[in-house]
């Protein structure tokens, strides 16, 4: 810690110690006001030791400068009255310097000090034999003691800034958090609901019973998976496992092929004419972009049926590129249909853009005259046998 830079950057007191500081300034010149009571006179030593005494109180404030103004009065003290008591006052001054200032003031008030000590003991001065020697026990001491201030405070510092990390780190974790259940609410309760809600409002409008009982058995089962659905959103609020039956966040747990299968007949039982194609074969992606594309597809249905019910016609396909897999969903909207009402659009499909961007993927939404598409592109896997 002290061979770094930073830690040997200025530092301002801490409140107590400025506190502490101003208290004993205030001291230090009522003693000298007394003094020149007592004598009846004030001499340019007085003049020194209250300019001195305020150059103390500026290292509260402005240590740079208190630690100039100290080094100037007390040099102008030793080199024209050759008082030795001035140069103990520079070396008990040396203490907060050391605390407070950068490194290369620190070295000026040291190098100032030792010249000095120079001067006194090279010239006649009030120092008694070996005076010389307890300045610089007394410079020695003062150097320690702020040292010491320095370490205290550079440690607090590393404290509150460990402290602060750790706070950001305790607020990124409660936002992930919040994202993992709204993930879990969108994911696994807003689809079930959207066709709740769907084939409630087409119940009384149905024609015959048999498109009524469709409409029943779809609500009962998105009720059920909802319902299923909670509870898993409680588990994971709650961290353990729920009692009862284990849950199933999803009920498209399947490839991406088998997904849209669903999802388009899911379509064709709401009315919406819907056509799907997939290649045949097996698709040759990893199974974070196969789910990725399963997720995109679910949000892409799912705002069909919320945004624009009345679609004349869907299409949901998986096209194959070589070097990557596509899926596109279209809807051929009614001319009645308003922009606002576009499928393509959502928190929803942000998300989705944000887990396709993770596996290198692309989601693409273009609204048209008659409808909207979307394109969500993942990268195949590169044959490293070749």
């Amino acid at each position: 810690m002290i061979r770094s830079r930073r830690f040997w950057e200025q530092r301002t007191l801490h409140p107590v110690a400025r506190l502490l500081l101003i208290a004993a300034v205030v001291v230090l010149v009522g003693v000298a006001v007394g003094f020149i009571v007592a004598s009846g006179e004030f001499t340019r030593l007085d003049l020194l030791a209250i300019a001195f005494y305020a150059g103390l109180a500026a290292f509260a404030w402005r240590p740079s400068t208190a630690a100039y103004i100290v080094m100037l009065i007390s040099s102008i003290g030793v080199v024209f009255t050759g008082s030795g008591g001035d140069l103990l006052e520079l070396a008990i001054a040396l203490s907060l310097v050391t605390a407070t200032c950068v490194a290369w003031v620190i070295i000026a008030h040291v190098v100032l000090l030792g010249a000095l000590s120079a001067y006194v003991a090279t010239s006649s001065s009030t120092l008694t034999q070996g005076g010389i020697y307890a300045i610089a026990g007394i410079a020695v001491i003062a150097f320690l003691a702020g040292l010491a201030f320095r370490l205290v405070a550079a440690r607090e510092t590393i404290l509150l800034a460990e402290r602060e990390r750790v706070e950001q780190d305790l607020e990124a974790i409660a936002r992930e958090e919040q994202e993992r259940i709204a993930d879990e609410l969108h994911d696994g309760i807003a689809h079930d609901l959207t066709l709740i809600l769907f084939h409630a409002r087409a119940l009384p409008k149905q024609p015959d019973d048999a498109a009524r009982q469709l409409s029943l058995t779809t609500i009962e089962d998105s009720a059920e998976q909802a319902l299923q659905s909670i509870q898993s959103l409680l588990s994971l609020m709650r961290d353990t496992a729920t009692e009862g039956p284990e849950s199933h966040p999803t009920r498209y747990d399947g490839n991406v092929v088998e997904a849209i299968s669903s999802l388009g007949a899911l379509l064709n039982d709401a009315g919406i004419p819907t056509r799907v194609t997939a290649p045949r074969t097996p698709l040759s992606v990893t199974p974070a972009a196969e789910r990725v594309l399963t997720e995109t597809a679910i949000e892409a249905v799912t705002n069909i049926m919320k945004h624009a019910p009345r679609s004349q016609s869907a299409s949901i396909d998986i096209l194959e590129h070589g070097d990557a897999m596509e899926l596109v969903v279209t809807n051929l909207a009614p001319s009645s249909t308003t922009p606002s009402d576009s499928p393509a659009s959502g928190r929803g499909l942000k998300r989705a853009r944000q887990r396709l961007a993770q596996n290198h993927g692309e989601l693409e939404s273009v609204q048209m005259s008659d409808g909207w598409t979307l394109r969500a592109t993942v990268p195949a896997p590169v044959d490293e046998t070749h």
